[in-house]
């Protein structure tokens, strides 16, 4: 895909990391690299600008000179981080925002070309990653936006899910399994995912370019 001014990247870097015992995800090493070093390398090869989305101290992501976006809304979860990223972008003059996770360090190299036209979201078989996603920026935020503004009691689980954004745009699945040997959405959540990874971290990053 032909480097493009229109889409920017989003790397949700804001989550709690319990079940890691807090451990800052950003910062978990794969052979001898972040996480974040990771999902950036992919996401420059096809994004013309990139943002981290994170709370606490910005300068722990100082060496990166990216833009670091702390949430604006509280308990909204992933969606907070999301929002925004898709304010920045819209500031911006982006057209697309791709939304990653930082756990998530085996992204494809060509992750956004195959999810092109916005909206869409990534599925690795019956497996779906709702913020591995490409969202059209002006239309998404004001939705989300929307979505966040009407909380309620009684829809408050709805409204902070990413899928209800994703339904509301109609956003397309984008099925990863035939191009890819294995799940490249694959998270790390708990210490034994993190072993896992860094067992097999050179085989699957060997692999990222699902389908090129």
């Amino acid at each position: 895909m032909q480097h493009t001014s229109k889409i920017a990247g989003l790397v949700l870097a804001g989550g709690q990391g319990r079940r890691m015992h807090y451990a800052d995800k950003a910062f978990m090493e794969i052979d001898q690299k972040p996480c974040i070093d990771w999902v950036i390398a992919s996401l420059k090869k096809e994004c013309a600008g990139i943002a981290i989305s994170a709370n606490g101290d910005a300068q722990r992501f100082k060496a990166w000179n990216y833009p670091v976006l702390a949430d604006t809304q509280c308990n909204v979860g992933p969606l907070a981080g999301l929002l925004s990223g898709l304010e920045w972008a819209e500031a911006a003059g982006f057209d697309a925002l791709i939304s990653v996770p930082v756990d998530t360090p085996f992204i494809p190299d060509n992750l956004v070309s195959t999810l092109l036209p916005a909206p869409s979201y990534a599925v690795y078989a019956e497996q779906r990653h709702s913020l591995v996603a490409l969202w059209p920026v002006a239309p998404a935020r004001a939705l989300l936006a929307a979505q966040l503004a009407g909380i309620t009691e009684q829809n408050k689980k709805q409204n902070t899910r990413v899928c209800t954004l994703a339904y509301a745009l109609n956003a397309r699945a984008v099925d990863f399994a035939p191009l890819c040997s294995f799940d490249p959405f694959l998270n790390i959540n708990t210490p034994q995912d993190l072993a896992e990874v860094r067992t097999h971290g050179q085989t699957l990053a060997r692999s990222n370019n699902c389908g090129a």
